[in-house]
């Protein structure tokens, strides 16, 4: 007999083990398929984004990515050098974690970049938030995961998909049927491959080798302070070296040049060239990249959709891949919780390509960008260490134009300032939409953006009273039971829920706020509307 489950995952990486585990916390049942036998050890991305810790705070797993790389207690440091044996050219230092979880005494608007959300960036190496995802789906009944299979083909019909999978160990194979089957497969997707969808963008940015080694007297090789990032940015070292623990353990992205291969190259030697002195290094592995801002012209094909990689490529400068990747899962889990369910219109999947795509061509253009600016600082030699006023001078022009570089580390505006302008599902309250800025987050509860976050009380945000369907917050005493009732025919899952704090009524700024499943706002205003049944229709996505 032929296997059937809800919700087929291909790829067991970040983002697909999220969609996993997002599914496995609404009880819907899902199985993920990797075709590797074991995760990637290899740390890849190094930055969990505040959105991302957002939904990670709702399963449990967010104190444990925590405390799995840089010491919650240490300042985020980021250092741009000539090398590790040169210059400093431009520091940044942000709070420690711990200062996130102080109270803040909030007042009508939250202005200061750590009281946006509940987190900055968590500086975390992707194989260990693999690790916290893989435990946290095998804690889940309805989650169920595959090593060692791969999926060879698929058909689909109007009622699901029969997927071909192979045992790479055995050769055996076997055909599952599932209803919706999303490809979280990598950049180079199998799946969009065969469902014969395009990327557009711009491709083949720089080419680059990551060197992840442990090296226990790194700190005291060099001049400068512990840092989460250094960027050295003398030509000959160009790329950055990433740190994941207490200051022993390093990835060193070295950009390649035209002529250099990567497997060609001794990694001891690259890494001693931009410290400038030995010492003890033990190499774990070295694996190439290439940086893209690469974006698919489409995200579905009746039940089959892209997410992740798989959707778009990212160049890392800036942290949004993997965390652009996991958004995207948490907006289609709910909806296809909803169409599973029942209570999903017609046109609700739709909606996941015309809210995710922007994003992804917004989040990738960011990050070229990002990639742009870092690469234009990359091209100098050893004028970056030149002695006298002509070097002074060099170093203080190139300084200013550091500066603006911030937003690779500091960009809150990018990770939470997002928004579905114009959804089908979304309904407009006609305010405007506030600038879009990289690096300023404005705290706004206007429809189609982030639910913003305020403490209530010590350590509860208005984030964890969402629950897993939508929220009312109802922040003055309205009579919400019609609005209840119309949810109820429909079997829309809606929770109201009464906010009394002052400050949190002054953030969302209306007296009913609709939140989706995904955290995100769909209605808000002061009365309920005439027609309950249109608003219910709008956002569960019954019109076009």
């Amino acid at each position: 007999m032929i296997k059937e489950i809800p919700v087929l995952i291909i790829g067991g990486g970040s983002v697909g083990l999220s969609l996993s585990a997002e599914l496995g916390w609404r009880d819907v049942d899902n199985l993920v398929v990797e075709q590797n036998e074991t995760l990637n050890p290899h740390p890849r991305a190094n930055a969990v984004a505040n959105r991302t810790m957002e939904y990670y705070r709702r399963w449990g797993i967010d104190q444990a990515l925590t405390e799995a790389g840089v010491p919650p207690d240490h300042p985020a440091d980021y250092y741009w050098v000539s090398s590790l044996y040169g210059r400093e050219l431009h520091h940044v230092s942000l709070p420690p974690f711990k200062k996130m979880r102080e109270v803040h005494k909030n007042g009508p608007k939250i202005r200061e970049e750590h009281t946006w959300s509940p987190y900055l960036k968590t500086i975390t190496g992707q194989n260990e938030v693999e690790k916290q995802l893989l435990s946290y789906v095998h804690s889940r009944p309805s989650s169920e995961l595959l090593f060692n299979k791969k999926l060879i083909g698929f058909h689909q019909d109007a009622d699901g998909v029969d997927c071909d999978l192979e045992c790479k160990t055995t050769g055996v194979r076997e055909t599952i049927r599932c209803r919706f089957l999303v490809a979280c497969d990598g950049g180079r997707s199998f799946v969009r491959q065969q469902m014969g969808v395009g990327l557009s963008g711009r491709s083949n940015l720089a080419r680059f080798v990551s060197i992840y080694f442990s090296a226990p007297n790194f700190k005291n090789c060099h001049k400068f302070g512990q840092a989460n990032i250094f960027f050295p940015l003398h030509r000959d070292y160009a790329g950055f070296i990433l740190n994941w623990d207490g200051g022993t353990t390093f990835t060193y992205h070295l950009m390649l040049s035209d002529q250099q291969q990567w497997d060609r190259m001794d990694p001891i030697q690259a890494i001693e060239r931009v410290l400038g002195s030995h010492t003890e290094i033990e190499v774990m592995s070295a694996q190439p990249w290439t940086a893209h801002a690469l974006v698919a012209d489409q995200y579905r094909d009746g039940r089959v959709f892209l997410a992740g990689d798989a959707a778009h490529l990212f160049s890392p400068t800036g942290g949004f891949g993997m965390n652009t990747g996991v958004s995207d899962i948490i907006n289609l889990a709910w909806k296809l919780e909803a169409v599973l369910e029942g209570w999903g219109g017609e046109y609700l999947l739709d909606s996941y390509f015309s809210e995710r795509h922007t994003i992804g061509v917004r989040n990738t253009r960011e990050a070229a960008d990002c990639f742009d600016c870092l690469n234009d600082v990359m091209v100098y030699g050893d004028e970056l260490d030149e002695e006298g006023p002509t070097g002074d001078r060099f170093r203080e022009e190139l300084g200013r134009v550091l500066k603006d570089q911030e937003k690779l580390i500091s960009s809150s505006g990018t990770l939470l300032g997002y928004r579905y302008e114009g959804s089908p599902i979304v309904v407009s309250d006609g305010t405007p939409e506030p600038k879009d800025d990289p690096r300023k987050y404005v705290p706004v509860a206007r429809p189609g953006h982030r639910a913003p976050h305020i403490w209530l009380e010590e350590g509860v945000s208005i984030l964890d009273k969402l629950g897993k369907g939508f929220t009312l917050f109802k922040f003055t005493a309205i009579d919400t039971h019609l609005l209840e009732e119309s949810a109820e025919c429909v079997g829309l899952p809606l929770e109201v829920v009464s906010i009394t704090n002052t400050a949190a009524a002054d953030l969302y700024d209306a007296n009913l706020v609709l939140v989706r499943p995904d955290l995100m706002i769909a209605w808000r205003s002061d009365n309920l509307p005439d027609q309950l049944p249109d608003l219910l229709n709008q956002v569960r996505g019954a019109y076009q």
